[in-house]
């Protein structure tokens, strides 16, 4: 079966936008809700009596519950379509987020958060997977590195909301008012196509569950569980408490979110570099290079000292960490190349979702590392993971302009010839 192709330009034709919209929309307010969280949980530390440790539980509750979302609902895309299994999250993650707004204790909220969790966990792999199977494969990087790039808009909403109306409304209102215009996503969604590959595949090869104990999934299962661990917990780790700290510095919750915001600008700038070098140059020499750049930022701000936390001495390679903090714009493309369809939604659900799990942990060990030797070692951290990110990623095939048709038989084949020229068959 051939790719659904786009026009000469890269134009997508109708049924592709509706996917591609669908997709991206629902990612959007995905990553929004994730984000908003780290602004919300100075308040609800407040409100409810918290330790920062405590705190951080909420959105350690919310990291475990995607990774559990991300696996199983990645298997039901696998089974009954990407576009039943969207239309399913987004409705879960719209509910519990209403339900939030009116939690009466601590334990009612960390509830509601974990079953948005699950929702937004089946979010971005069953996208992803639509995206990769529907846009062909000479613009399948840029396409699935602008869908990623919805997650540094969300972190623009979230800065904007969480430092400007979150004090003005309170967390509850904040939580309300930002559950309404997913009810749009949901709209979109009931008119977004289902994915051409999954169709033919299910329709000839109906999965057994106990392939996903076959090496055809395991072995690139595992090959992208590692640097996306390495990846979620560099980021994390480095990020979620970023607006507390600020804060307990005497920053208000409005300059703290220009903080925010500025490493969104600067993600953004990454994604949109990572996405139009990764089908120019190759999947693995866009990861090393961004995370390059990443690395070569957390080891400037180490270098730097605590005293220049929030100073504009620290903007520059505050820009370099977070251009290069962009590994997951490739990484979505990348690892929907390595599964066949009949695993992929799993499969790539799964290793980011089951990674960002684990990386419910770098709150916790951070907030214990802040308080007792500042944030500097955090940085310090995350300079490490992300060079180590950069050379995993090299153990990968290189599947620029390969064509998921190869897939199918299970094997992960790279997509050049030992010349180092694209295959007849690219």
């Amino acid at each position: 079966m051939a790719d659904t192709t786009t026009g000469s330009r890269g134009r997508l034709d109708k049924a592709q936008r509706g996917a591609f919209v669908g997709a991206f929309l629902g990612w959007l307010f995905d990553y929004y809700e994730i984000f908003l969280l780290t602004f919300l949980l100075v308040p609800i530390i407040a409100e409810f009596g918290l330790s920062t440790a405590a705190g951080a539980w909420l959105v350690s509750a919310s990291l475990i519950a995607m990774a559990v979302g991300g696996v199983g609902f990645g298997m039901l895309a696998d089974r009954i379509g990407r576009r039943r299994v969207l239309m399913i999250t987004v409705l879960m993650f719209t509910i519990a987020t209403f339900a939030r707004a009116i939690a009466p204790n601590y334990e009612v909220l960390v509830v509601l958060t974990a079953i948005a969790g699950l929702g937004l966990g089946g979010e971005y792999g069953v996208g992803q997977s639509l995206i990769s199977e529907i846009i062909e494969p000479s613009r399948r990087g840029w396409w699935g590195g602008l869908y990623y790039g919805g997650a540094f808009l969300s972190i623009m909403l979230a800065a904007l909301v969480g430092g400007h109306l979150l004090p003005a409304i309170g967390w509850r209102w904040t939580f309300a008012i930002s559950g309404a215009p997913v009810l749009l996503v949901i709209y979109l969604r009931s008119h977004t196509p289902e994915s051409p590959h999954w169709v033919k595949n299910a329709s000839v090869n109906r999965l057994k569950l106990r392939e996903y104990t076959s090496g055809t999934f395991l072995r690139p299962f595992a090959l992208c569980l590692v640097p996306a661990v390495l990846y979620f917990w560099a980021y994390y780790g480095l990020t979620t408490l970023l607006p507390k700290y600020l804060t307990s510095l005497g920053f208000s919750m409005a300059a703290a979110s220009w903080w925010i915001f500025f490493t969104a600008v600067a993600g953004l700038c990454g994604c949109l570099f990572g996405s139009w070098a990764c089908d120019r140059w190759g999947r693995r020499p866009t990861v090393t290079i961004v995370m390059v750049f990443a690395a070569v930022g957390g080891l400037i701000v180490y270098l730097a000292g605590p005293s220049a936390i929030g100073s504009s001495v620290l903007l520059v390679p505050f820009f370099i960490l977070y251009f290069g903090s962009t590994a997951p714009t490739i990484f979505g493309t990348l690892f929907s190349e390595v599964f066949p369809t009949r695993f992929r939604s799993a499969g790539v659900s799964a290793a980011l979702q089951l990674a960002r799990g684990t990386s419910a942990l770098p709150p916790l060990i951070a907030a214990g590392v802040i308080a007792n030797a500042g944030y500097m070692p955090i940085f310090l951290a995350a300079t490490v993971l992300y060079t180590a990110v950069g050379a995993w990623i090299w153990l990968f095939p290189e599947t620029r302009n390969s064509r998921l048709e190869n897939l199918e038989d299970g094997a992960v084949r790279a997509a050049t010839s030992p010349e180092g020229t694209p295959t007849a068959n690219s």
